[in-house]
């Protein structure tokens, strides 16, 4: 798996994104900052055994034990991280060039073999599974975080976003993409309705919300029915 090349120090243009990173021998291990250089815009977060670990597009990731004073940690690879999520003890973070990461505390973290060089953009565990997405309509899973299996998605989408609740995984994608599964094993297409880039996906009041740009697109109290959101 290649960790560092191809990695860019700025993400693609079509994410907007600003935000930059020292070259990895100059960064310290461990940076002091307050909460906005913690959670801007694009930070995502997993939670675990009295940790929150934050990955913000950016290749290292910020974790903190009091839910105020946040301290950055080096993470090994100059390769941005999308997303992170917590199971079974160890925190898992995937980013670009198919970068995998994990760690039992958000202090020290090693690189997987995740069996592919597609940028990930998503992360999430349920059911005992992790299961992780990205461009290309990459699914990866994994029992443990270390060992990982590439899964037949039905598509080519990129793939931006994973949630599961409701004994479903949920995956949200361009060109209006949605796809499940019970299991994280074998994966159905689903009518969103739509042609739009989402990039979100989550469980709230009662149903999946699909969103693009922190605009809800779509809702589902299933995962297999979607409608436009007040319909």
């Amino acid at each position: 798996m290649a960790l560092a090349s191809g990695c860019r120090s700025l993400p693609e243009s079509d994410l907007g994104n600003s935000l930059q990173t020292q070259p990895l021998g100059t960064r310290p291990t461990s940076t002091l900052v307050d909460n906005k250089s913690a959670t801007n815009t694009f930070a995502r977060s997993a939670s675990g055994n009295s940790v929150t670990v934050k990955v913000a597009r950016q290749a290292s990731p910020w974790i903190t034990t009091d839910g105020s004073t946040w301290v950055q940690k080096s993470s090994g690879t100059k390769c941005l991280l999308y997303d992170v999520a917590y199971g079974k003890g160890v925190f898992v973070a995937v980013g670009n060039e198919g970068t995998l990461l994990t760690s039992p505390d958000g202090v020290s973290w090693a690189a997987q073999n995740s069996r592919t060089d597609e940028r990930l953009r998503g992360i999430a565990f349920g059911n005992g599974t992790f299961v992780a997405v990205g461009y290309e309509g990459t699914v990866i899973t994994s029992k443990d975080g270390v060992k990982w299996k590439i899964r037949n998605s039905g598509t080519d989408a990129r793939l931006h976003m994973v949630a599961y609740d409701r004994g479903t995984f949920v995956v949200v994608g361009w060109k209006g993409m949605i796809l499940t599964s019970a299991k994280g094993t074998w994966w159905t297409v689903r009518n969103s309705g739509c042609s739009e880039r989402l990039d979100g996906i989550a469980y709230r009041d009662g149903q999946f919300v699909a969103s693009i740009t922190n605009r809800v697109s779509r809702v589902s109290a299933d995962g297999i029915a979607w409608k436009q959101p007040g319909l």
